[in-house]
Order: C-alpha cells, then structure tokens, then sequence
C-alpha cells in the first residue's frame, strides 16, 4: 500500500512538471496604429536545458544549457528588429527537460 502512494506521487510529480507556463511583461506600453500591426516583426529565440524545469529553494534555477540562446538580443537579431514593443517569454517542461524561448515584437 505505501509503494502504491509513493508511485502515484512520483507520477503526479512528474505530469506536473510537464507544463507549460506563459507570461507577458507589459511594463511599458507603446501606442500602436492598427494600420501598422501588419508591419510588426517577430523574432524568437530558444534554449533546450537538462533539469531546467524546477528550482531548488537556496539554488535557485537547476536549469544546465544544452543548446541555444534564449537572449532577447538574439531574438531581435532572428526577427531584423530594431525598434522592440514587446518582450515574451515560455517554457515547456518535459520530464527533466525544458526548452525556454524569447519572443520580440517590433519593427
């Protein structure tokens, strides 16, 4: 009975961490015209990390790169942007791997 709980808990552990979580930082608002939505470029950029899906309290991010830049630097170089709107980010987790990207918007 008690290995039964101890596998269902390492199961719900590990779909938890198979997320994927979103967010938008809207610090600082630009006005847009809605003719110009058509000329706003995107760039993005991602890294693929081991054990990047978690934090260890006191260690901070577990994340080991593997792959690729997530700057937004980089992301602005992929989409030509010089001019940026605005700045997203997202993670997808899979087990004990993560890819984590950089969106830019901009012209």
């Amino acid at each position: 009975m008690k290995i039964s709980k101890i596998i269902f808990t390492l199961t719900t552990i590990l779909l938890i961490q198979s997320c994927t979580t979103y967010s938008t930082d809207l610090n600082e608002l630009q006005k847009i015209k809605v003719s110009d939505l058509s000329e706003i470029k995107r760039g993005e950029t991602c890294a693929k990390n081991l054990f990047g899906a978690f934090s260890l309290p006191y260690f901070g991010d577990t994340a080991i790169k593997l792959s690729g830049d997530q700057s937004v630097i980089t992301a602005m170089k992929k989409g030509n942007i010089t001019d940026v709107y605005a700045t997203d980010f997202y993670n997808r987790n899979l087990l004990i791997f993560s890819k984590r990207c950089t969106v830019v918007f901009g012209k």
